[in-house]
């Protein structure tokens, strides 16, 4: 027998387990010790259960969690607030999702054996309280399956692994946990493209109206599932997320972002890094020291190699290098020489093989000491709205004595003969230029120039993409920012050998802003 003071206990204990995750997770597991780092994750969740219960008008409905290995990311968020969810909501549907079945499976059946526990039973069950459509457990029709439903209710859970089928089956939690199973699929850029085309084409159409997504992985590559995710919201063609960023020991104060413009950056980079550590931690401490205190860190680090402990540990994954150009190679730079000759080179997406191709111009110029400019990257892959876009650009006042240049090869020669033919362009100078060799060679006075320093690029939104696709090129996914750039220098050299004078000129120092009060479209 309890006596009325522990029974009054006890309802306070269960009422707590049944408003709060953590009170509910150390109610049902009692052996679960939540750190700092679980508390505060905790109420990143509470506010994904709080955007699912309103359709979406309050909390968070994008959450995108990069933690370290081993430190409880699929127990808390997959298992503990899964089944906590369902409690709280029994009609909404939970889709959990890994980079295989067997593992989203396992989840599955470990959310299930929550909602069928005694502690559960307790707070939402036969023994707790409950709304009039009964207790909230498990339809004994689906007890022993992966995919189960609840009795009397439309809630439950589905499990599917990374490309599996899911048609037809909905969800207002979507649980996205470790797309990636090791290094190898995560330096593939196929299977990359492959999680990405499963994110987008499978997964995100099975979330019902006011539904949430949370994504959860060690970090492996700035283009993985996080990386991309972070780059659509920073370029703006994504959805918002918030990201809890959690390294294995708290960064150094001068790598945290000092202005907001850094930040931005890093997200370009596909990199998320706070202004603050969230816990507030000092720098070198330990995110879970209870399990991994800093000298087991250390010892981790020795073992795993530096590269692979900043990348998962620190969830600062680096670009891969193609091995031709550097980032150090470019200079970012918010002034240009002034009364420089500008040249356009027009890199067109035309008879490529990947439809997703985009087309680019750049404007470039070079000083009387030999140092290159870039600005203004115009880059858009349909092409209707890149020439309209490119024409507007070239009847810009101040692009007065720009020199314009299209590839005089197939397609492109055509598009040469339209503008060549429009009345508005008739006071412009645009040249049919015939490229050297492929793209590799195009590249290589680039290049040289780059890796002497005397490569600047004037900044702009676009600044960052254009260097994290010269450091990945000729591997890289994407190519035409690098060829735009290399046909730009072709122009300027060619330019001054038939001219017999300089390529450079006079220079005057004043702000990007004075001379290009228009913007000619950054993208």
């Amino acid at each position: 027998m309890i006596t009325p003071l522990e029974a009054l206990a006890e309802r306070a204990r269960r009422e707590k387990a049944r408003r709060h995750l953590i009170e509910y997770s150390t109610y049902i597991a009692p052996w679960y010790k939540p750190a700092r780092a679980h508390r505060y994750v905790a109420t990143k969740l509470e506010q994904v259960k709080r955007y699912i219960e309103t359709g979406g008008k309050e909390g968070i409905g994008r959450l995108i969690i990069n933690m370290p290995f081993r430190h409880g990311k699929s127990e808390q968020v997959t298992r503990l607030f899964s089944s906590w969810l369902l409690g709280c909501l029994p009609d909404k549907r939970v889709m959990v999702t890994s980079y295989g079945a067997d593992l989203a499976e396992d989840d599955s059946r470990k959310i299930r054996d929550y909602v069928s526990s005694d502690g559960f039973k307790a707070l939402f069950g036969e023994l707790g309280t409950y709304d009039d459509e009964g207790p909230v457990e498990v339809s004994q029709e689906t007890r022993k399956r992966a995919n189960w439903s609840l009795q009397n209710h439309r809630g439950g859970v589905t499990a599917a692994g990374i490309g599996g089928g899911i048609v037809g089956k909905g969800a207002h939690l979507l649980i996205i946990d470790d797309p990636y199973k090791k290094r190898d699929e995560a330096d593939s850029e196929n299977y990359r493209k492959s999680v990405m085309r499963w994110y987008r084409g499978s997964a995100y159409t099975r979330l019902e109206d006011g539904g949430a997504i949370i994504v959860i992985h060690t970090r492996w590559h700035p283009l993985d599932l996080t990386g991309e995710l972070l780059i659509e919201m920073a370029s703006g063609m994504g959805e918002p997320w918030d990201v809890v960023h959690l390294p294995m020991l708290a960064l150094e104060a001068n790598e945290y972002p000092q202005t907001e413009e850094q930040f931005q950056e890093n997200l370009l980079r596909g990199i998320y890094i706070p202004k603050v550590d969230p816990l507030r931690r000092k720098s070198g401490q330990a995110l879970w020291p209870q399990k991994y205190n800093e000298a087991a860190a250390a010892r981790i680090r020795q073992n795993i190699g530096d590269d692979e402990f900043i990348s998962q540990g620190q969830q600062l994954p680096a670009q891969v290098s193609g091995g031709f150009f550097e980032e150090t190679d470019f200079q970012i730079v918010d002034h240009v020489p002034e009364g420089l000759q500008w040249y356009v080179y027009v890199d067109l997406a035309l008879g490529k093989t990947a439809i997703s191709d985009y087309n680019a111009a750049v404007a470039e110029a070079m000083d009387s000491q030999g140092y290159l400019y870039m600005r203004d990257m115009l880059r858009k892959r349909k092409l209707e709205d890149f020439l309209d876009d490119l024409v507007d650009w070239m009847l810009d006042p101040d692009e007065r004595g720009t020199i314009w240049g299209l590839e005089d090869v197939a397609f492109q020669s055509l598009v040469w003969s339209d503008l060549m033919k429009d009345p508005r362009l008739v006071d412009k100078t645009i040249l049919a230029i015939q490229p050297n060799g492929d793209k590799v060679s195009r590249a290589r006075p680039l290049r040289s120039r780059a890796r002497k320093g005397k490569v600047r690029v004037v900044r702009g939104s676009w600044t960052l993409q254009f260097i994290r696709e010269a450091i990945s090129f000729p591997t890289g996914k994407y190519d035409d920012q690098v060829d735009t750039a290399s046909g730009g220098l072709q122009m300027i050299a060619e330019d001054a050998r038939e001219n017999q004078r300089p390529a450079s000129s006079a220079a005057m120092v004043v702000t990007s802003d004075q001379i290009f009060g228009i913007s000619a479209g950054v993208y």
